[in-house]
């Protein structure tokens, strides 16, 4: 008896860890010469925020590495009509911080319904302003280091998060209608858990907030796929 407790539990083990592993993974680059992000100079006089940073701090509309490695973009499933995408809200709360009069990270994600959270390390004033069409406007005051809760958001959205009280302050929370999303990190890429996903064709959304919104396909077999992404940068020459 004790011996088939023991089989059936490994066997569970396996099967948990086999469903861990069901992933999308890629990578997003920038496909030509990237933009040059100018140094925030307010944010350099400020005395209380610019002693908190070891380096001038630059804009983060678009963030790339020596190779074109992207950060900051959204990949995400669509939710497309007759296709069985679960709604499972995540438990984890999405968290924006505030640190040195800079929002860290520039672009989260959550899904409609998940908690959010805004922290605030700096002893200074901010206030976390919305700038909302779909969601109630938020526009709350933090004085002190710590946290406040925000109102789960109740539509899918790109929301531009702002501080009125240093306005070189800004970020974005890419609201979503599943929990099938992930953010690029610094190397440009991302991993989306697929657990109770079934396999089958989808569309992949990526979004970023200079380059905006681009798709592809992708086939999700054993719950697993890669795809990798180029945002190719306009062509300045043609645009003037």
């Amino acid at each position: 008896m004790k011996f088939q407790s023991l089989v059936i539990a490994f066997a569970l083990i396996l099967c948990l860890g086999v469903q861990s592993f069901a992933q999308i993974t890629g990578n997003v680059k920038l496909d030509g010469k990237p933009p040059v992000m100018q140094v925030v100079k307010a944010l350099a006089n400020d005395p209380i925020c610019s002693k908190q940073h070891k380096n001038p701090v630059s804009e983060e509309s678009v963030v790339t590495d020596g190779d074109g490695n992207l950060s900051n973009v959204v990949v995400s499933i669509e939710s497309a009509a007759g296709q069985n995408v679960p709604q499972n809200v995540p438990k984890t709360p999405v968290v924006l911080d505030q640190k040195g009069c800079v929002y860290i990270p520039h672009v989260v994600a959550c899904m409609v319904g998940q908690a959010v959270t805004v922290k605030s390390q700096d002893i200074c004033l901010h206030n976390v302003h919305t700038a909302c069409v779909n969601n109630p406007p938020v526009n709350i005051a933090q004085s002190a280091p710590g946290a406040k809760k925000l109102d789960p958001f109740v539509a899918a959205e790109d929301v531009r998060i702002k501080c009125d009280v240093h306005p070189w302050m800004n970020a974005w929370i890419r609201v979503l209608d599943n929990p099938y999303f992930a953010v690029t990190d610094k190397d440009g890429k991302y991993s989306i858990d697929t657990a109770g996903l079934p396999d089958g064709d989808y569309t992949l959304v990526f979004w970023q907030e200079t380059y905006q919104e681009r798709e592809s396909k992708v086939t999700l077999k054993g719950g697993k796929a890669v795809a990798d992404f180029f945002y190719k940068v306009p062509d300045q020459a043609a645009a003037k």
